[in-house]
């Protein structure tokens, strides 16, 4: 996966995967024979502007004229899927991109297409496939069919996603995101309940966070649950990612206007588009990239047609009428869950002798069964359970270290949780010159999150999606005993060599320390930086960050 497009957006890519939400049965097998063509919608030929002044790599905006094309009405499911393998014999990947413990632990763990712990029902989008498996698929249908089908087009699927709207998103911009639940599957109240109880993480502080509403979906879902879009399309934004035709280039500069896909002689990486279940929505013009052999947990494809749709033939009309039966089950299981609880309300904190004292409102409903107390490893960190069966409104924690920590506080009904309280949080320490400083100590941080190391001595670093990012700001309270010249060291991992990060004392630059390539983000070594000079006090020490890819697990102050 290309580094240096990860904070894109991830643009791409980090699964994971436990156990999904829904509780559909797979149907049996059919006769493979019965090759299944999608349901297809065919788009009037148009216009549109593509591209978006927000983000570098969608720039310049230019039109794009498209003939009218037709595109499938639903991501393809598992059970489509099923027959291209049956039929082929096609060698698929025996392992997939799942997340194992936590966000940022990654691993390739045994499971395929059909035996993943994702996929609980034939009706949902395929994944742990592949770019190259999903390309397989249009070149089997074309040939089958004597249609040419094929993957989409960047242009298109803009075109599509966007539906003739011009906003963030074809439903509106949803600035408090409370109106996506009623048109994507996507990181919500639902999945922050399933991956507590799963795998103990969280949306919260994890890349863009989470909506403000409930789609009753922790991980991907039956295809068209949800409203369409404009064009009648189902999915469009968020579900899973969707494999795209074109290779993937830095920006649109000569980029084409008639919509074909962008094509090198070697394509290493390809775009991807729409977001998943996984994080929180993508706009309509928002980029992913990946590696073409790349294979993860939340990725899929639509299928792509030249010209008007085709009519149906009576396995597609078979394959709907077993959809809705699916969809309607899956709507009765959503309508039978209860309500959520309320949010806790005024959560304070006092802190005294290493004593953190929790008290928050007692909730109005006359239902709520309990509380729970979740606590970060450190300020910028993903929540996890601290304790539950909380029946008081008051919680004593003893068990601190000397950074910060933040709590919230949660309801609890019907083993469901409500949404996360206010934020409190705890003093910041002071470091200390000359000593050693834990990166997670910092007072104040940005563009970085703190993770567990995987270094043999401390335990945490600072990291993010792509290692710290290219603009963190990272403040610690010193405490300088003595004055005199201070030798600076820094334990630090990273992939590349990067410009490092600028040394300020009370906003005043002291040094500049570049980090080396140490091998790896699991590779760590000890770099020797600069001989500064600090004033007996206490002050501001700052780490301002010039380049991502790196990772902090701590940095010494020693006296000459």
């Amino acid at each position: 996966m290309k580094l240096n497009k990860l904070s894109k957006l991830n643009k791409l890519i980090t699964p994971l995967l436990l156990s999904a939400s829904s509780s559909t049965v797979l149907y049996a097998n059919e006769n493979s024979s019965e090759l299944i063509e999608p349901i297809m919608v065919t788009l009037p030929a148009g216009s549109f502007q593509m591209g978006d002044i927000n983000e570098a790599d969608a720039q310049p905006i230019h039109t794009v004229t498209l003939s009218e094309f037709s595109l499938g009405k639903y991501e393809v499911t598992v059970k489509e899927f099923r027959h291209f393998i049956e039929e082929t014999g096609y060698n698929m990947p025996a392992q997939c991109i799942h997340q194992l413990n936590g966000w940022f632990n990654y691993g390739k763990t045994d499971g395929t297409w059909e035996n993943n712990n994702l996929n609980t029902s034939d009706f949902q989008p395929v994944n742990c496939i592949g770019w190259q498996a999903a390309t397989a698929y249009t070149q089997w249908l074309a040939k089958e069919t004597g249609r040419p089908y094929r993957l989409p087009s960047e242009a298109e699927w803009e075109y599509a996603a966007r539906a003739g709207t011009s906003s963030k998103y074809y439903f509106g911009n949803d600035p408090e995101q409370t109106l996506v639940c009623d048109y994507e599957n996507t990181a919500d109240l639902t999945g922050e309940n399933i991956l507590q109880r799963d795998s103990g993480t969280s949306y919260v502080n994890f890349f863009n966070g989470k909506s403000n509403c409930i789609d009753h979906s922790a991980y991907a879902s039956i295809v068209g649950m949800y409203k369409p879009n404009p064009f009648g399309l189902h999915d469009m934004v968020s579900n899973v990612v969707e494999f795209i035709a074109d290779c993937y280039k830095d920006d649109y500069n000569n980029a084409n206007s008639n919509g074909q896909p962008w094509i090198d002689d070697v394509c290493e990486f390809r775009v991807s588009r729409g977001g998943s279940w996984h994080w929180n929505t993508f706009s309509v013009s928002q980029r992913g990239v990946m590696r073409e052999d790349f294979v993860g947990a939340v990725e899929g494809f639509r299928i792509a047609l030249d010209g008007a749709s085709p009519a149906k033939s009576s396995n597609t009309k078979k394959f709907i009428k077993q959809l809705k039966t699916a969809q309607r089950s899956e709507k009765l299981r959503r309508d039978a869950m209860p309500p959520y609880p309320n949010k806790v309300t005024n959560l304070t904190l006092n802190q005294k002798d290493g004593l953190v004292i929790l008290n928050w409102d007692k909730s109005p409903q006359t239902d709520i069964e309990s509380y729970r107390i979740y606590r970060n490893a450190a300020t910028g960190s993903t929540f996890k359970l601290l304790a539950s069966n909380i029946v008081e409104t008051t919680f004593k924690d003893a068990n601190i270290d000397s950074h910060q920590y933040e709590y919230t506080v949660v309801a609890v009904r019907y083993h469901q949780q409500s949404d996360y309280s206010n934020t409190v949080k705890t003093q910041a320490s002071w470091v200390y010159a000359p000593g050693r400083v834990e990166a997670e100590a910092a007072a104040e941080l940005t563009d970085s999150s703190v993770g567990r190391t995987s270094d043999i001595d401390g335990k945490f670093n600072l990291t993010g999606p792509v290692g710290i990012g290219d603009k963190a700001i990272i403040d610690y309270q010193l405490e300088v005993t003595q004055s005199g010249h201070y030798n600076l060291s820094y334990r630090v991992a990273a992939p590349r060599d990067t410009k490092g990060f600028v040394v300020l004392v009370n906003n005043k630059e002291l040094s500049i320390e570049k980090i080396t390539n140490t091998g790896g983000y699991n590779e760590w070594q000890t770099q020797t930086g600069a001989k500064i000079y600090l004033e007996k006090g206490q002050h501001k020490l700052t780490l301002q960050s010039l380049d991502n890819n790196w990772k902090l697990n701590w940095l010494s102050l020693k006296q000459k």
